[in-house]
């Protein structure tokens, strides 16, 4: 079996893929299992203990130079199943045109009900299931006697050769140095930014939880403010505030760091190197997740939006979940000022999550210096 999975999106997306992959491999151990994926998801895939091979999608506008490289790579691999799960629907018209047997995946856009024949409808909006279990879902037409193990499906990896990852650990801290920053504290990684319209924290309580942590552990923590170019309206919220009457604190060390410009692999070594993590429902998130980070992730109370589907794929005792403490029945988007919790994000409270932080963090009482 020579299986080719279409998730050409976002990082967060292509993780929570990831268990499709583990569960063919323990149900079919010959298998050779192919991503494809945007070249910004590429380095997760590096080593991966049960993938076999990641194609890059290419990020031409135009189709011909896609079309070449799908009959190329399609030439060379010979897959015979296919799922899209995620992102272009080329390769799906593709793997029909090509008359592969097995085209599987999600059923609800109009080209999925042409091109797949062995696609599964989902209402995913029900959110009766998490985004990953959904996922392993669109395997059952595999095998009609498949059973798949959902409880052990969030087994994911993210491997470094030898010495890789103290290797950007070591960057980092010279960078940290260069700007003339501590290079032996603790590190906790801030990560504000998001895209699309889940909502967030806002920048100003980010900035105000590092504040209020240095605050409370003077002289323990360097705080990372990761980001990419596309989150700079959050950036500017944090940098906002610490330039503020209110937010300024010489004692605070902060360094901002622009995942974009050494690529994720650097990032995510770097990221592993931390004590702690703080981020709203995105893929740098998971990314803290897989890597085995100690994390509060924020989410929103929409249906659709909660963690309940999106939340980070290991729920072990180094991740505490959020949410604002309201009774939200909205299922797609915020209703606005029309809600009478408008802005419930802002009732996550930075003390609650200085809580968190502190009973993550190993031989420390809960509550910590608060």
């Amino acid at each position: 079996m020579r299986v080719l999975i279409n998730r050409t999106d976002a990082i967060g997306d292509t993780i929570l893929t990831m268990p499709m992959a583990i569960q063919i491999k323990k149900k079919f151990p010959d298998a050779i299992i192919t991503f494809l994926v945007s070249a910004k998801s590429a380095d997760m895939f590096v080593n991966h203990p049960y993938i076999n091979d990641c194609w890059v999608y290419p990020h031409s506008k135009s189709p011909f130079g896609k079309i070449n490289f799908l009959r190329k790579k399609f030439q060379e691999y010979h897959p015979d199943t296919y799922f899209h799960v995620g992102g272009s629907f080329l390769p799906t018209v593709f793997a029909w045109w090509k008359s592969l047997p097995f085209r599987g995946g999600l059923v609800s856009k109009w080209q999925s009900f042409l091109f797949l024949n062995k696609g599964i409808r989902q209402k995913r909006s029900v959110v009766a299931m998490h985004e990953s279990e959904y996922n392993l879902e669109l395997l059952t037409g595999l095998s009609d006697d498949v059973s798949f193990d959902y409880e052990n499906s969030s087994e994911s990896h993210i491997k470094f050769i030898a010495g890789e990852a103290e290797q950007y650990q070591n960057d980092l801290k010279q960078q940290l140095l260069d700007q003339k920053l501590p290079g032996d504290r603790k590190l906790i990684f801030i990560h504000p930014g998001m895209t699309g319209h889940t909502l967030n924290w806002s920048p100003r309580s980010y900035a105000r939880l590092m504040v209020q942590m240095e605050n409370a552990f003077p002289g323990e923590y360097t705080y990372v403010i990761s980001f990419t170019p596309s989150d700079q309206v959050y950036l500017k919220g944090v940098e906002d505030y610490l330039q503020s009457t209110e937010g300024a604190s010489k004692d605070l060390k902060v360094f901002y760091l622009d995942g974009s410009k050494k690529g994720l692999r650097h990032y995510m070594g770097c990221l592993k190197g931390a004590e702690l993590f703080v981020g709203p429902s995105t893929g740098t998130t998971h990314l803290a997740n897989l890597l085995g980070v100690k994390q509060v992730a924020l989410y929103s109370p929409i249906k659709v939006q909660s963690s309940m589907r999106w939340g980070p794929l290991s729920k072990n005792n180094k991740l505490k979940i959020m949410v604002p403490d309201v009774v939200c029945g909205e299922q797609f988007q915020c209703a606005g000022r029309v809600c009478p919790y408008h802005e419930c994000m802002s009732k996550i409270e930075v003390e609650d999550v200085i809580k968190a932080l502190t009973e993550l963090v190993d031989n420390r009482p809960s509550g910590g210096a608060l």
